[in-house]
C-alpha cells in the first residue's frame, strides 16, 4: 500500500504544477499582460484529466494516450511562434519625413498578411485536434463514426487552403492492399480510367468515385501513396499515371495536389488527400501546395491521435468481451466435484487469456454411470464458448439414456454440424464408468486422448483411437472402446496444449514425463497426481509463456 502511495506522488506533483501554470494564465489573461492561445488552456486540462484518471483508474494506455494529446496540442502554436515572419527591429527617427513613414509601414502591411494566413492554418490545426480529442468522448458504436467528422474536416480545410473545387480523402488498407475513398466533396474529375459499365453522368461518376477502392499501384492515388512523396500535377496530359476519360466538360482535367499522410513516428503512409482544380482554370501553383503540406503536417497528428485511440478503444471492446465471456465460462466448469462412488478425481485448466477454448465436466448421470467429458474447441472467444455451452447440454441430456459413449458422441456430432453460422470443430474425450463392474466404457474424437495406467503392467498405455472432431462431418460414426479396470488404474484425458508446451529452448513437455510422475506416485488419490502433474509442468516452461490452453483429468480407480 506505501509502493502504491509513493508511486502517484509524481503524478499528484505534475497535477500540481499543471493546475498553478493554469491559474498564472487566467491571471495573464485576466491583466492582459500578454497574450495567452486558448491552447495552452486546452492542453493543460488534458493533462490535468489525464493524471486525475491515472490516479482514479489506474489506466496507463489511456493516461499516454491523453499525455500524447496533450503535447499534440501545443505542436501548432510552437510551429507558429518558431517559423512565423519575424519583427523587424524599430528605431525611432530623429526626422521623420512623409516617404520614410510610408517606408516603414510598408513591410507591416506584408507582415500582417502572413500572419493572417498563418493564424488561419493554425486554426484549421486546432479544429483537427479538436475533433480528435473529441474521439475520446464519442459515445458511436462503429470505428468509422468515431474517426469520419476528422476526415470530412481535413478535406473542407485542405479544398478551403488551396482554392481547390473538390478533393477527397483516402485511406490505405494494409490487409486488403487497397486505398479507399472516405471523405469527398465539391468536383472531383477522374484522374483514372472508369469502369466500361458506368454511364458518364455526373451524379453517376461521383457516386462511384466516393465509394470507390483502388489498388497501390497503376493509378495515381496508389502509386502517390506508396512513394510517400507529395506531387504537384499543374499539367494532367504530360504525367502518364493520369487518365484522360472522354472529352465530356464534366470530366476534362484541369490541375491536381495529392499529398500523403503518414504516421511520422513509425513512417507509415495511412492515407492521402487529393485536391482538384477545373479544367479551364489557372492550376494550382507552389504557394497553395506549401499551405496544403503544413495543414497535412497537422492533420497526421491529429489522425495519428485518433488512430490510436481507435486501437484502444477496439481492445477494450476486445477484453470487455472476453472478460464476460470468461466468467460464463468459468460458471459452466463444475465449482465442486461431488462424492463418485469408486472414484478418486483430479483435475486442472490453464487458460492463455480471455475465454479458454478447454473445457471438462462430470456428471454422475445414474448409480452406474458416472460421465466424464474433455472439450477443446476450435477458436476463442464468444464462438468457443457457444460451441462448449452447446456440447455440455447436449451431453447432460445424452448421458442419462442407455445409449453407449460412441452413440452419444456421433448423436453430439450430428447436432454440432447441423449449426451452420459457426466454426464448430471440437476434440472431445467422453469416459462412462459403471463403479459396481469396474466397467469402463469410452469414446473420442480428435485430439483429446484417453490413457490408461495398467496398474498391473506398471505402464502408461493409450486406449483410445483417432478420429475426426466433431462437427466436421455429419455422417460420422463414433467407436466404443470397453474394459474393466482394475483397482488402482488410472485413466487420464488431456488437451494438446499439455504436451505441446515450450521450454526457453523450443523443447515440447513429452508425455513420458507424466508416465514416471504416475509411476512414482501411482499409490497418491487423482487429485495429488494431478497437482504434481501441474507442477511438473510449470517447473519445465519456467518463465516461458504458454502457447495454448492445458487440461488435464486423472481419474483413478479404488
Amino acid at each position: 500500500m506505501y509502493q502504491d502511495t509513493i508511486t502517484y506522488i509524481p503524478l499528484i506533483g505534475i497535477m500540481a504544477v499543471a493546475i498553478f501554470v493554469f491559474a498564472l494564465l487566467v491571471v495573464i489573461k485576466i491583466r492582459n499582460t500578454a497574450k495567452v492561445s486558448f491552447i495552452s488552456f486546452l492542453a493543460l486540462f488534458v493533462l490535468v484529466f489525464a493524471c486525475v484518471r491515472m490516479i482514479v483508474r489506474q489506466d496507463a494506455l489511456l493516461f499516454n494516450l491523453l499525455l500524447l494529446l496533450s503535447v499534440a496540442l501545443l505542436i501548432p502554436y510552437c510551429v507558429m511562434l518558431a517559423f512565423g515572419k519575424q519583427k523587424e527591429a524599430t528605431h525611432e527617427p530623429q526626422k521623420d519625413s512623409e516617404e520614410e513613414i510610408e517606408r516603414q509601414e510598408t513591410p507591416k502591411i506584408v507582415v500582417e498578411e502572413i500572419k493572417t494566413e498563418e493564424i488561419n492554418l493554425l486554426e484549421k490545426g486546432r479544429e483537427f485536434m479538436s475533433l480528435a480529442a473529441g474521439s475520446f468522448l464519442s459515445k458511436e458504436e462503429k470505428d468509422a463514426d468515431i474517426i469520419q467528422p476528422l476526415l470530412d474536416a481535413i478535406t473542407k480545410a485542405c479544398i478551403e487552403t488551396a482554392g481547390a473545387n473538390g478533393g477527397a480523402l483516402l485511406l490505405v488498407d494494409d490487409f486488403d492492399d487497397v486505398i479507399s475513398v472516405k471523405s469527398f466533396q465539391g468536383d472531383f474529375p477522374p484522374p483514372y480510367k472508369l469502369p466500361d459499365d458506368l454511364p458518364h453522368k455526373p451524379l453517376r461518376v461521383s457516386t462511384s468515385f466516393k465509394y470507390a477502392q483502388f489498388p497501390l499501384r497503376d493509378n495515381i492515388f496508389g502509386e502517390v501513396a506508396s512513394a510517400g512523396r507529395s506531387e504537384l500535377i499543374p499539367v494532367p496530359k504530360m504525367d502518364d499515371r493520369i487518365f484522360q476519360n472522354e472529352s465530356e466538360d464534366f470530366l476534362k482535367l484541369g490541375s491536381f495536389i495529392f499529398i500523403p499522410l503518414r504516421i511520422r513516428d513509425k513512417d507509415i503512409v495511412v492515407g492521402l488527400v487529393a485536391l482538384s482544380r477545373n479544367f479551364g482554370e489557372e492550376p494550382f501553383g507552389d504557394e497553395e501546395f506549401r499551405h496544403v503540406q503544413t495543414l497535412a503536417n497537422f492533420a497526421e497528428d491529429a489522425l495519428a491521435t485518433t488512430i490510436s485511440f481507435r486501437q484502444y478503444k477496439e481492445q477494450q471492446e476486445l477484453t470487455k468481451e472476453s472478460d464476460m465471456a470468461s466468467s460464463l465460462q468459468l460458471s459452466l466448469l463444475p465449482k465442486k466435484v461431488p462424492q463418485l462412488q469408486g472414484i478418486s478425481f483430479g483435475s486442472f485448466s490453464e487458460q492463455v487469456a480471455g475465454v479458454c477454448s478447454d473445457a471438462f465436466d462430470v456428471i454422475p448421470a445414474r448409480a452406474d454411470r458416472i460421465s466424464f467429458v474433455l472439450m477443446d474447441v476450435a477458436g476463442k472467444g464468444m464462438n468457443s464458448l457457444l460451441v462448449i455451452t452447446m456440447i455440455r447440454a447436449m451431453f447432460r441430456l445424452i448421458v442419462n439414456t442407455t445409449q453407449t459413449a460412441g452413440t452419444i458422441l456421433s448423436w453430439a456430432n450430428r447436432g454440432i454440424c447441423a449449426e451452420t453460422n459457426l466454426d464448430h470443430f471440437a476434440s472431445v474425450a467422453l469416459i462412462n464408468y459403471d463403479p459396481a463392474k469396474r466397467k469402463v466404457q469410452l469414446s473420442t474424437g480428435g485430439t483429446a486422448p484417453v490413457m490408461r495406467f495398467n496398474v498391473a503392467k506398471g505402464e502408461l498405455e493409450s486406449v483410445s483411437v483417432a478420429s475426426e472432431p466433431i462437427g466436421v462431418e455429419k455422417g460420422k460414426t463414433y467407436k466404443d472402446i470397453e474394459f474393466t479396470a482394475n483397482k488402482g488404474d488410472i485413466l487420464l484425458s488431456y488437451t494438446d496444449g499439455l504436451v505441446e508446451a515450450l521450454n526457453s529452448e523450443g523443447k515440447q513437455y513429452e508425455i513420458s514425463n507424466v508416465a514416471e510422475i504416475i509411476k512414482a506416485n501411482s499409490r497418491l488419490s487423482g487429485r495429488e497426481i494431478a497437482s504434481l502433474i501441474k507442477s511438473d509442468i510449470k517447473k519445465f516452461i519456467g518463465t516461458s509463456l504458454l502457447h495454448d490452453d492445458q487440461t488435464l483429468l486423472v481419474i483413478k480407480i479404488q
